[in-house]
């Protein structure tokens, strides 16, 4: 097993590239490459100025990591109006232009390089911008607009293949404002040897590093993440010069499965190499430790074409979702698209996401919208101010698609504003208590026989609103008769557990985890450990419930200080300080641990806490 484990933290990302960098190169190679370094300079002159580190080159383009969206929105404006400079003036015989994409999101950090959809959306943006042009999302317009007076144009929601985001354009003067329409994968024709050219350039794109090296092939590291791997469609009736067509739909289904953050997709390049030799389904599980694999085919005859797609269960070993579809060839992707969606539903289901994907597809238009939502989960459920953030963008988002009002969209508003007054995010407590009391009541009296709305009001009701305990506990067992399932007896255990009643918390969970063996990021596996310990129970029940899995990488940081309290007090520092290091490396706070019903064990806790962190520190 490796011992490495992913880096992520929230960044700006700026991407620029040259307009016609190769017709640039065939007229006049020289003069090209003499601009470039020219425009080169002036660039880093301007990122000393502005703080900006660039990661990453390709070629003509350059990717820069900043810690300010203003920093890096100032750069690029800067940045264009001395390319402009140049190429105005008479020196200058051949004259660059720049397309940039600025974008703030979730990035993984590896070996000095950015990865993930941080990155991704940011090259999105640069693709979108115009020649001389500057394109920005949604996150960094709101981070940017109160700080500067620099003119924007909104271009709404757009969509680039597996990446839809909400774009706008930097307007450095009148002639760059424009009008787009949604932009969909559904829309692609594919024609002829362009169209084939284009797949393959994808799939080279995908498969290799920014930096034009293959991506290393890894060990597999334990994780709660349930891990796919998807195999390369087999093809046949394809022409020489379509060849192209079953590699890009491979990396194409690649990308859709990797836009749930609750699975673990494996790389193009580790699917081609489990191709090329030949693995059985036990060396993959073995190897990868992969849970389903994903195989696909494709005849085709003339102008149509059909794929089948098939989901393996490496547990049981058997399939267990098979989707057809015969199309015409030029809606391959539209087609792709749509099984992926259906496959990613089946293996939502089945990895234990148990009835929140009843409640959320209930609500929800489709699949996209769904991925958004169990997104938002993950990214509230990390209580940080950047999962705030996060999670704030991503149900910003979702409003935006649902313009009438959606119920569950509320509820999860009303979560958004708790969180934001318990993590002192909020700029005016007062107001945002009055709106969670107008916005719950309003749920519970519109909704009636919605569980979720009545999970919300009590749980919020209780930690930020002074509702009684009796007034709680009366939504839960309202919430519970209207058919609530894991997300009731999830919040039902917290709502014990704030009112002193360990014992049915602790039931409740079990329950919780009986209904999701997969436990997504041992959130629920957390809480039990947490309420268990608050309960006092003995560390030997508390290393039963965890057993060998304390080992995965993504182990909840709840669980891992409670380990480093008990070797601290079992006198083994040297573990407690393992356990504890490990634990701030996966987001641990101090408050993860507070327990109001009991102040002195509280304060004895974090007692043991600071000791540990002095020993760490040193």
């Amino acid at each position: 097993m490796s011992s490495d484990t992913v880096d992520r933290k929230i960044a700006v990302i700026f991407v620029a590239d040259v307009v016609g960098y190769s017709k640039h190169m065939e007229k006049d190679e020289n003069a090209t490459i003499k601009a470039y370094s020219a425009c080169e300079k002036i660039l880093n002159q301007l990122l000393k100025k502005y703080k900006g580190s660039v990661f990453n080159t390709a070629g003509d383009s350059v990717l820069v990591e900043f810690s300010s969206a203003v920093n890096a929105v100032e750069c690029a404006v800067d940045f264009q109006n001395e390319i402009r400079k140049r190429n105005i003036s008479d020196k200058t015989d051949t004259k660059l232009e720049f397309r940039i994409g600025i974008n703030m999101g979730d990035v993984v950090q590896r070996e000095g390089n950015l990865l993930g959809d941080g990155v991704n959306i940011a090259a999105r943006l640069e693709a979108l911008a115009q020649p001389n042009g500057i394109s920005i999302s949604k996150s960094v317009y709101d981070f940017v607009v109160p700080k500067t007076k620099i003119t924007f144009n909104n271009l709404g929601l757009q969509k680039v293949k597996e990446n839809t985001f909400h774009a706008y354009d930097i307007l450095l003067d009148h002639s760059q404002k424009r009008t787009l329409k949604t932009q969909s994968s559904s829309h692609i024709k594919l024609l002829a040897g362009v169209a084939v050219a284009l797949i393959i350039a994808l799939a080279g794109f995908l498969m290799l590093g920014l930096d034009g090296k293959e991506e290393k092939i890894t060990e597999f590291q334990e994780t709660s993440k349930p891990v796919i791997l998807v195999t390369p469609v087999k093809s046949s009736g394809l022409s020489e010069d379509q060849q192209g067509f079953a590699r890009g739909i491979t990396e194409s289904m690649i990308s859709t499965f990797s836009s749930y953050t609750g699975i673990r997709v494996l790389s193009s390049s580790t699917s081609f190499h489990v191709s090329e030799n030949n693995m059985t389904d036990k060396e993959i599980r073995d190897e990868y430790g992969v849970n389903f694999v994903i195989r696909g085919s494709m005849q085709v005859m003339g102008n149509n074409a059909r794929l089948n797609v098939e989901v393996t269960d490496l547990k049981i070993g058997e399939v267990v979702k098979t989707e057809k579809r015969d199309f015409e060839l030029s809606e391959i992707f539209k087609v792709q698209d749509e099984i992926s969606d259906k496959v990613l539903g089946s293996i939502q289901t089945d990895l234990g996401t148990g009835d929140y994907i009843k409640t959320f597809m209930a609500k929800l238009d489709n699949i996209e919208d769904f991925t958004m939502s169990l997104n938002w989960v993950r990214a509230w459920r990390s209580y940080s101010p950047e999962g705030y953030e996060k999670s704030k963008a991503i149900l910003d988002e979702l409003n935006l698609r649902y313009p009438q009002g959606n119920p569950f969209l509320d509820v999860l508003g009303s979560w958004q504003i708790s969180q934001r007054i318990r993590l002192n995010l909020s700029d005016d407590v007062e107001a945002d208590k009055k709106e969670l009391r107008s916005l719950l009541e309003q749920l519970t009296t519109n909704y009636p026989k919605y569980p979720d709305a009545f999970n919300a009001r009590a749980l919020i009701g209780l930690t930020r609103l002074g509702a009684t305990c009796e007034e709680a506990i009366a939504d839960i067992d309202h919430a519970e008769k209207m058919g609530g399932g894991q997300e009731t007896l999830m919040i039902g255990a917290a709502v014990y557990n704030n009112c002193g009643q360990g014992k049915k918390a602790i039931a409740r969970l079990k329950e919780v985890l009986k209904l999701v063996p997969n436990d997504p990021r041992w959130f629920q596996t957390g809480l039990l450990v947490s309420f268990m310990y608050q309960d006092k129970q003995a560390p030997e029940k508390i290393y039963e419930v965890v057993g060998e899995k304390i080992n995965a990488d993504d182990m909840d940081p709840r669980i891992l200080a409670i380990y480093s309290i008990f070797e601290f007090e079992n006198g083994d520092e040297d573990k407690a300080i393992s356990y504890y290091k490990r634990a701030l490396k996966n987001g641990f706070r101090k408050d993860r641990l507070e327990f109001t019903k009991d102040p002195e064990y509280t304060a004895k806790t974090h007692d043991i806490i600071d000791k540990i962190d002095s020993l760490a520190s040193k």
